[in-house]
């Protein structure tokens, strides 16, 4: 609250007689004269910035106490937590909130409170939180019209910038994560102020003080807010919403001596508003520690800080208080289950074995010759079991290291013939409802083209019907041969057919649900065929040989599929450089040499071929966004305006939102976006610096620019190699990235620069959208500066070979008898005529009253030929001129340079 003038003296009085009393004290007998005192800091806008502040108010202390030295240390939230546990500090200085969690926490207890120095001629030593909206929101005129709205604060942590006004909120039971459509945060005050004057957000909450402090600074007016909840509290200066708390405190930890804590709180009191401590800090001194206790009540109503589980009972706090308790309950009621378990196991095992010996006694002897003879059954189940085991353990090996499908069916056949009851396998893959593809393990034995597949047919063979019927079902089949069956498949030589007594066919499949890729054949000689456990394996087997034949050819389809997208994207590509061409054929070739020297960059840099390779298509479509770029802008030859100059800056987000919304393209997307970005940070459009450009980007950058210099253009001639590299090196650091500039300096050196490298039209039709912008307003033919241009850059000589220049004379009295409307309806006139007289040759209006016949042969113009029909009777002539172009070109263009001086003056003509 503010200080009044005749307590504040008192107490500065009263202050300063009690620090006298302090410092007579005895202060006991330091080992070290000038021992090293720690003021924890709380710092919030920057370690640097708070220790300029505070560092005054050390050396304050430092000077008032003799013996000590107190030193500044910054910490953030995290790091204070730990300094006051360790005491690490002997004091700290934080915000009203925190010191409430380290009193909670830790026992700190405050010896001042800061006397905080808002404005000038304003003292307080309380603060709190101002709610405000635009004067203009007239939808807006308390606390509840802000449901739905946005709304924003400093910080979460900022007690004046969003605590206290949520208080506000909680007493009125509002949840501001539910009332608010958005709850921002604008890190500083002055910020969050703005915010709503922009009306970015519809209302917001600020420390008291901080539309005051912005409306003496002249940066707001107050008649542009509107208070909120405005409280009125007597004697303080500052608008209010919430309720008032103390300021920023001094503590001292528990473990500081207590002598040391009278001198630094009486030193403290008798600190002035005028020194220059206080000033440093922007504080008016301290005061006596204030009653902290609303803020205690604040943090308790909202549960945070220190009071954030308070009113929590968990099972953690079980644990925590009656362990010892539960830790004797836990050991006697395992004991008891443990007893128990092993009490009922006794008994099972007595009953168990009672049993066993009633049987034993029953039939010992019988039971004795049947246990042998299932053992040994059950040896040679399990050798050969085993030797399944094995024979499956090499194929799984094989499907994991075969390169390749033919391979892996090969080997896999191989080893099933090796087991010792397997006289033959065979797999077969399906292709159109054929088994198209056959692998057997002995390859000398013949194989089809094709195999039957219709298990009802009569002609099929045995082994054959199996596996058609094992394909055509999708299940296992398993058959034991009879002695009058067909013995052989019909690839095998008849003459010797294996002897086998049982098939089975097992489907391939990559899983149970899918149909079947193929069919694994085995045979084997065992006369009861096969047993159900060595089904399970071979299914098992079946079932990984089918996985791997899926994946191998899910690869193989996955590589024609990425060779088509490749094809596609490198198809796109070439369509999208047509496009470019299609709009502008300077734009193509510009590309087109954009291209190869960033490719040059980029070898001499060291980049891989894949990178490269991008490169290239990226410089290929850096200009792609010009497609949305105006014709009026994109063609136009001279030097661009302002507004022209801007809509051309859009092509480079253009180009990145054309590409960006398609996979393929989104790296490509990213490298043209950033192809107008300066090295210093002042490109466009995202003003990026340095190496946060991306790499691809900066190269383009400076082969753009070097093909833009050494290129032709309407306004400016092109430069020499030599000048354009220099110019490279000159805005080195500035424009471009250093690195590449180097390896420009190295590799542009010696590139010759193609003649037909311009601004130039190239057919036609390009001359006919160039001469757009050179057009004379009132008889449509060229003008003057079209003129200028066809000379100069020589393109006439090579097509038009003689010029005829016309002066209208006496047209100036015509215009003052008959009004200037009148004459230049003759000058329309005229121009129809000349049109009409010479359709093959370019006509040019050149400053007013002069015209040019430009042909491809000589022709003469006598006395007949000057007369025109629109001039009878008018008084108006014409007097003519003639240039041979091939070989006084330049002296023309002189004679036009003084026209443009001389043609004010009245007669002025170009001879």
């Amino acid at each position: 609250m503010p200080l009044p003038s005749k307590p504040s003296l008192c107490r500065h009085l009263f202050a300063v007689i009690i620090g006298l009393l302090v410092f007579a004290l005895p202060h006991g007998n330091a080992k070290d004269p000038r021992q090293e005192v720690r003021i924890g800091l709380l710092a919030k806008r920057g370690s640097e910035i708070d220790v300029q502040l505070w560092t005054p108010t050390a050396d304050y202390l430092s000077a008032r106490i003799p013996g000590h030295h107190f030193r500044i240390e910054p910490l953030d939230f995290s790091q204070i937590h730990e300094a006051v546990g360790n005491d690490r500090v002997a004091f700290v200085l934080a915000n009203s909130a925190f010191y409430v969690e380290l009193e909670k926490r830790h026992g700190v207890n405050r010896i001042a409170t800061l006397i905080n120095r808002n404005l000038p001629a304003e003292q307080t030593t309380t603060f709190g939180g101002v709610i405000f909206c635009r004067a203009d929101r007239t939808d807006i005129q308390r606390l509840s019209d802000l449901k739905g709205r946005r709304f924003m604060a400093v910080e979460p942590r900022s007690f004046g910038g969003w605590i206290a006004c949520w208080r506000e909120l909680h007493r009125r039971n509002i949840d501001p994560l539910r009332f608010f459509s958005s709850l921002e945060y604008g890190q500083t005050h002055d910020a969050v102020v703005q915010q709503v004057l922009d009306g970015t957000v519809d209302a917001a909450t600020v420390r008291t003080d901080t539309l005051e402090r912005m409306a003496e600074a002249g940066r707001i007016r107050l008649d542009d807010v509107r208070i909120l909840n405005e409280q009125t509290v007597p004697g303080f200066p500052f608008r209010l919403s919430t309720a008032l708390y103390p300021e920023w405190p001094m503590a001292a930890l528990k473990t500081t001596p207590a002598p040391l804590v009278r001198q630094v709180a009486g030193a403290l009191l008798a600190m002035g508003s005028d020194d220059p401590a206080a000033r440093a800090s922007k504080s008016a001194g301290w005061t006596a520690p204030l009653n902290y206790q609303p803020v205690h009540d604040c943090l308790l109503d909202l549960r945070i800080g220190p009071y954030a589980d308070f009113g929590q009972f968990t099972l953690t706090d079980v644990f925590r208080r009656y362990w010892h308790i539960l830790s004797l309950l836990l050991a006697v009621v395992t004991a008891i289950l443990l007893t128990s378990a092993y009490i009922l196991r006794l008994n099972r095992r007595l009953l168990q074995k009672k049993t066993e010996v009633d049987e034993l006694n029953a039939g010992l002897e019988t039971r004795v010759l049947e246990r042998t003879q299932q053992i040994h059954t059950l040896l040679d189940r399990e050798l050969y079991l085993r030797e399944i085991m094995e024979t499956i353990a090499k194929i799984n090996g094989i499907l994991i290291s075969a390169p390749d499908l033919r391979m892996l069916l090969d080997e896999a056949c191989k080893v099933m013939g090796t087991h010792s009851h397997y006289g033959y396998c065979w797999i077969g893959l399906m292709e159109k409802g054929l088994i198209n593809q056959v692998v057997v393990a002995d390859t000398s034995m013949r194989l089809p083209g094709q195999l039957p597949y219709d298990p009802q047919d009569a002609d099929t063979p045995f082994t054959l019907s199996s596996a058609a019927r094992c394909l055509a079902e999708n299940v296992t089949v398993a058959r034991v041969k009879g002695e009058r069956q067909a013995t052989a498949t019909p690839w095998l030589d008849l003459a010797n057919p294996p002897k086998f007594r049982a098939v089975m066919a097992l489907p391939l499949r990559p899983d149970r649900f899918a149909d079947p890729l193929g069919v694994l054949c085995v045979y084997t000689m065992r006369a009861v065929g096969f047993d159900p456990e060595e089904i399970a394996m071979l299914e098992e087997l079946a079932g990984d040989i089918g996985f791997a034949v899926h994946s191998f050819q899910q690869r193989e389809q996955l590589a024609r599929l990425e060779q088509e997208r490749t094809e596609n994207y490198e198809q796109t590509i070439r369509s999208f450089a047509d496009m470019i061409d299609q709009r502008d054929t300077y734009t193509a070739g510009h590309t087109v040499r954009v291209a190869h020297y960033s490719q040059q960059l980029a070898r001499e840099m060291g980049l891989s071929e894949e990178q490269c390779g991008m490169l290239k298509q990226a410089a290929i479509l850096h200009d792609i966004g010009k497609i949305a770029t105006p014709d009026s802008v994109l063609l136009k030859p001279g030097t661009l305006a302002p507004l022209d100059y801007e809509l051309i800056k859009l092509h480079a987000t253009a180009g990145h939102g054309m590409l960006a919304g398609i996979p393929m393209y989104s790296e490509l997307a990213a490298i043209i976006r950033h192809h107008h970005e300066r090295f210093d940070g002042t490109g466009y459009p995202d003003r990026l610096q340095g190496e946060a450009i991306p790499l691809l980007s900066r190269i383009i950058t400076v082969a753009d620019s070097f093909d833009a210099m050494t290129t032709n253009r309407i306004y400016k001639p092109r430069k020499r190699v030599a000048a354009a590299l220099e110019e490279l090196k000159r805005l080195s650091g500035s424009q471009f990235d250093p690195a590449v500039v180097a390896v420009g300096l190295r590799v542009l050196h010696d590139v010759t620069i193609p003649e037909a490298a311009n601004q130039l039209p190239k057919n036609q039709m390009e001359q006919r959208r160039f001469s757009y912008f050179f057009s004379d307003r009132l008889t449509g033919f060229f003008n003057e500066d079209y003129l200028r241009i066809m000379l100069r850059t020589g393109q006439v000589a090579k097509q038009y070979h003689c010029l005829h220049s016309l002066h209208i004379k006496n047209l100036e009295q015509y215009n003052s008898r008959h009004g200037w409307e009148q004459g230049n309806v003759l000058m329309q006139q005229f121009a129809g005529e000349l049109q009409a007289r010479y359709p093959q040759a370019l006509l040019f209006r050149i400053y007013g009253r002069n015209f040019v016949i430009m042909t491809i042969s000589h022709f003469e113009l006598d006395e007949a030929a000057l007369s025109f029909a629109c001039f009878r009777e008018t008084g108006v002539t014409v007097e003519s001129s003639h240039v041979d172009l091939r070989d006084n070109a330049s002296y023309y263009i002189d004679k036009l340079e003084k026209l443009e001086i001389l043609c004010a003056v009245d007669g002025c003509r170009l001879d």
